[in-house]
């Protein structure tokens, strides 16, 4: 009876219990809609919680008395929400709590709250909505203190990154790449966006000096996506888009009758309107009308109604959309042992002209396991085939190039051959001939013997890059807290280069064809061992120790040839050809060994202190200077933990920050090249064949004093978050100061040597940076934010050598070295003006007979002109503006990036603006030229004047732009409609990349100019995708 009465009281009181229990049930996602694994969900006020699924769904039975539940996840804001009873929860949790956020730094992670230096992070989901072939691209507007240069849209091409201001001068401005903990010296396009997990920008000492000589620019650390506990999850992303031309032409003549009249004009204004009428086709070489050649433009200076031959547009013929798409395929997955990931991916992304394109096949496969409680092994293998054939667009003078050809050639000119009758005319096999002005239909008097429609076709530069890169780890637990890791770092390029110019026309017709062969390899080992500690003493002390040691080594073999006189028009290999006109091979070892401590120390989670050195020794330079020391120390307050400020309720979270050290750098490239310099300490040569007899010749002068370039880095700043999540700040006052700065030094010519390598500059960058976050408070399943940063810095030159104080050092074609200025300050002619007869006219200084300045004066001839600083191209401000938003499946994000001020020469524009050359085409701004009826101008005359374009400030236009860079919409199917397909997730997107940029002046690109000059760069393409993402 007794054993009964205890059964059925235990029976009432599990009754009464559950009868005052609740289950509740929900789903915890991004704010991108992604559903958060392993999300913390927990009752407020009790110690009873669950962790999230796969799908991001809970369920988790309370007490009926609890009303919260308090959820949360690594990087994102910790959320209180109300239950919501018999009812499934939607909770949505986004990442822009600046002091949870996790960012990976030298050697490990830290949380911002604890971080005492100066870090970014670009999550992998922002990553994967642009459609770049380049992950440097992927950084456009994305973070604070960092400007990025789109040089180039020609697929696969890397962007130009710099981090806080101008690095070096004489050697790469570029941050130091970190994959997976070791330094990636690959190419960056064989890494698959899809693959990254996270990319963190770190900037300053405390964050860089770590890494030490490599880290002087900055250091962005990407992290390859990895397996977590859960079932293995199969996911495919396939998008298919069309790429077109992002920024159009310049304003340019486009009708032949327009630009027929203008000749007329300059004709006209050299001579007589007779004799205009008749020469004028003498000067162009064509007449598309079907009239006699002295009748195309009258002695009045009417145009003919003569019907046209010909209208062909160049820009049309050219270029033309491209097709994109890319196939994504990962299978991850683990459990509390081990876990796996394993990624395919192929990329096929055309340009917009012919033979410019970039495919790109990738795998990638990582693993983590635990052996034992004490031993765990990791492993990380990528290979990357990527191809690429880039069209030889590099500059204004390069007459193959195809965005300044089509916009440089007047429109008269015929891209396809025709007759006299205005009939097109083709091969036997159907294919058009075309017209390259050589005499044959006509004679271009610019671009003979050219036409990039037909070269594009038919000249070769293709890239083939077989890349693998490899990371693999051992962490031994000694005892609780310490541990031995040991990483092994192997990545390996090889680089194939096939160059091949047609014997069929252009400049190679002369030789037969040549062609240029290039293999290249670069190996680079780097290996590691850290010993760390990490304690906790009492309740509020913690602290954790790193040393380690660790070794780097490069190994570069190069081959070239070249031949000439091909048999076959048609097949570009050696064989075909009977001239060898080159032959030369090179190999290049570099290697650094390092050793490394770090400690971090905190009290009560309020109060943190860092500090960190690193030795480094460089093969570059003689013993006796080989070896440098790197350090940095910093502090954080987390402020709003203080018991004085727990009554702010309108503060959530608050902290401030310092640090300060040093990083150096020992790279310099050989004089006016971009070419690194491993043995600068060593005076090198050349061996020639004199007859049949060695002779050598030195082509670089070694300094064996030659040593470490080193930056001194002050940091401090300040991070909160506002009102409920409401605002999040972050801003960074910064101050890099390098000191013996490695710098070509030109020498006089009465030394025989042009240059010498020295630590010869002091340069500063200080400024300031900033992000805000606003999270809009929203009803029930939506959520909106935005995202605002900015980066505002100043850059000078602080210290060169005495001897070339007075006159500074020439940099470049239009740059001057001096102390007190920036690098990138134009120092050329001012432009004054026209004078009576509509001819250009420059500032001069005017001196008394001491050589004192007492004034100035308008100049005719320029060669008399004084030099002045005329403008920067450096921007005052650059920052980029996000916007996310989210309502139940619907997601809705648009990008920008800005920037004010700076100013670029505008080569293109300035050519565009001539009157000497025949055949070249003119910008319409060429119609408002002086004359004697129109002197409220700063256009010349049409006369021929060949001094009309010289460089001054007239051509200097200013660099702001506002790029809208992407826009993405997408739809998360519900769960229920999936359920049936044994599909666990669907969205479907649309992305667009490069919508719409507005700068000053159409056709001109601000964003492809880091150094303030235009050049006709491969156009910046735009991008519409239609995506489909599953996962299994």
């Amino acid at each position: 009876m007794k054993k009964l009465f205890l059964l059925l009281a235990a029976l009432i009181t599990t009754f009464a219990v559950m009868a005052q229990n609740q289950t509740v049930n929900g789903t915890v996602t991004s704010a991108d809609g992604e559903p958060l694994i392993g999300a913390t969900v927990l009752g407020v006020g009790t110690q009873m919680g669950t962790a999230t699924d796969v799908d991001g769904n809970f369920t988790l039975t309370l007490p009926a008395t609890v009303k919260k539940l308090q959820v949360s996840y690594v990087g994102m804001t910790t959320k209180d929400v109300n239950i919501t009873p018999g009812q499934k929860m939607n909770i949505v949790l986004d990442g822009t709590n600046m002091l949870d956020e996790v960012i990976t730094v030298a050697y490990g992670t830290a949380k911002k709250s604890s971080f005492t230096g100066a870090a970014s992070t670009i999550s992998g989901a922002t990553i994967e909505k642009l459609q770049v072939s380049n992950v440097s691209k992927a950084l456009e507007g994305a973070a604070p203190g960092v400007q990025v240069a789109i040089q180039s849209g020609q697929p696969g091409t890397s962007g130009t990154v710099r981090i806080r201001g101008i690095g070096s001068i004489n050697s790469s401005s570029a941050p130091l790449y970190v994959v997976d903990g070791m330094p990636f010296d690959g190419d960056l396009a064989s890494i698959n966006p899809n693959d990254i997990e996270s990319m963190s920008v770190l900037k300053d000492a405390a964050s860089t000096a770590l890494y030490g000589s490599r880290a002087a620019n900055g250091v962005i650390v990407i992290t390859t996506k990895k397996g977590k506990e859960q079932k293995s999850r199969v996911s495919l992303d396939v998008r298919i888009g069309s790429n077109s031309r992002g920024i159009s032409n310049y304003d340019i003549m486009t009708d032949p009758g327009m630009y027929m009249l203008t000749n007329w004009t300059l004709l006209k204004n050299q001579s007589d309107a007779a004799t205009a009428s008749a020469n004028l086709i003498d000067r162009l070489g064509y007449n598309p009308y079907d009239c006699a050649n002295d009748a195309v433009v009258d002695a009045n200076g009417n145009l003919t109604n003569a019907r046209l031959l010909w209208n062909d547009n160049w820009t049309d013929a050219a270029i033309s959309n491209g097709l994109r798409q890319e196939y994504n395929l990962t299978v991850s997955g683990g459990n509390e042992k081990s876990n796996h990931f394993l990624s395919l991916g192929y990329l096929e992304d055309e340009g917009i002209i012919k033979n410019s394109d970039y495919s790109r096949l990738s795998f990638r496969a990582s693993g983590d396991y635990d052996v034992n409680r004490w031993l765990n092994v990791n492993g990380n293998i990528a290979y990357s085939r990527g191809e690429q054939n880039a069209l030889q667009i590099s500059s204004l003078a390069n007459y193959s190039n195809t965005f300044a050809f089509i916009q440089n050639i007047a429109p008269i000119y015929p891209v396809y051959a025709y007759d006299r009758q205005g009939n097109r005319l083709y091969n036997e096999d159907g294919s058009p001939l075309f017209d390259f002005g050589d005499g044959q239909y006509g004679t271009r008097p610019l671009y003979s013997n050219q036409n990039v429609v037909a070269s594009d076709d038919q000249n070769q530069n293709r890239y083939l890059r077989d890349n693998i890169s490899s990371r693999f780890g051992v962490t031994l637990k000694i005892i609780e807290g310490l541990q031995f890791r040991a990483n092994l770092g192997y990545d390996v390029t090889n680089t194939s280069r096939d160059q091949f110019m047609t014997p069929s026309f252009g400049d190679a017709q002369q030789v037969d064809g040549r062609a240029y062969k290039t293999r290249q390899r670069n190996e680079t080992y780097t290996i590691n061992e850290l010993l760390s500690y990490d304690k906790n003493f009492g309740e509020k002390h913690h602290f954790d120790v790193l040393a380690g040691h660790e070794s780097y080594k490069m190994a570069l073999n190069y081959l070239y040839g070249a031949k000439s006189h091909f048999f076959e028009s048609s097949i570009p290999e050696f064989d075909n050809a009977i001239t060898m006109d080159n032959l030369s091979s090179s190999s290049d070892e570099y290697t650094i060994e390092s050793w490394l401590g770090r400690i971090n120390y905190d009290y009560d989670d309020k109060y943190y202190i860092s500090g960190s050195v690193r030795g480094d020794g460089s093969s570059r330079f003689a013993k006796n200077h080989r070896w440098g020391t790197f350090w940095s120390v910093g502090a954080s307050w987390r402020i709003s933990k203080e018991n004085f400020m727990q009554n702010l309720t309108w503060l959530d979270n608050m902290s401030i920050r310092a640090s300060y050290g040093s990083v150096g750098n020992d790279d310099i490239y050989y004089p006016n090249t971009s070419t690194s310099n491993y043995y600068p300490a060593i005076t090198q040569y050349q061996l020639t064949n004199a007859n049949g007899s060695y002779a050598l010749s030195r082509y670089y002068q070694g300094n064996p004093d030659i040593t470490w370039e080193t930056s001194y880095n002050f940091n401090v700043g300040f991070t909160a978050q506002l009102l409920n999540n409401l605002f999040n700040i972050d801003f960074e006052y910064f101050n890099k100061r390098t000191e013996d700065m490695l710098y070509n030094v030109p020498q006089s010519p009465s030394s025989g040597v042009s240059y010498i390598s020295e630590n010869a500059l002091t340069m500063n960058n200080k400024g300031v940076e900033f992000t805000l976050g606003v999270n809009i408070p929203m009803p029930k399943d939506f959520t909106w934010n935005w995202t605002f940063t900015g980066t505002h810095y100043v850059n000078k030159v602080t210290g060169i050598p005495a001897d070339k104080r007075a006159d500074g050092i020439t940099h470049g074609s239009y740059y001057n070295i001096r102390e007190g200025r920036s690098v990138w300050d134009f120092y050329y002619y001012k432009f004054a003006g026209l004078d009576e007869t509509g001819h250009s006219t420059w500032w001069a200084d005017v001196k008394d007979e001491d050589g004192n300045v007492t004034g100035r004066e308008a100049v005719s001839d320029y060669s008399l002109a004084t030099k002045y600083y005329i403008g920067t191209a450096i921007p005052d401000f650059i920052g980029g503006i996000t916007t996310n938003f989210t309502w139940k499946g619907l997601d809705f994000s648009v990008a920008m990036n800005y920037q004010i001020g700076g100013d670029i020469y505008d080569g293109m524009y300035a050519g565009l603006m001539g009157s000497s050359n025949a055949g070249h085409n003119w910008h319409k701004d060429i119609l408002n030229s002086w004359t004697p009826e129109n002197t409220n101008t700063n256009v010349p005359v049409l006369d021929g004047d060949q001094n009309a374009t010289t460089f001054s400030d007239k051509f200097l236009i200013g660099a702001d732009f506002f790029n809208l860079r992407n826009i993405t919409l997408g739809y998360t199917f519900p769960g229920k409609w999936l359920n049936k397909a044994s599909i666990e997730r669907a969205r479907l997107y649309v992305n667009a990349d490069n919508v719409a940029l507005w700068s000053k002046r159409k056709g001109m690109d601000p964003r492809q100019y880091i150094s303030g000059e235009s050049a006709a760069n491969y156009s910046t393409i735009r991008t519409v995708s239609v995506g489909l993402s599953l996962t299994f």
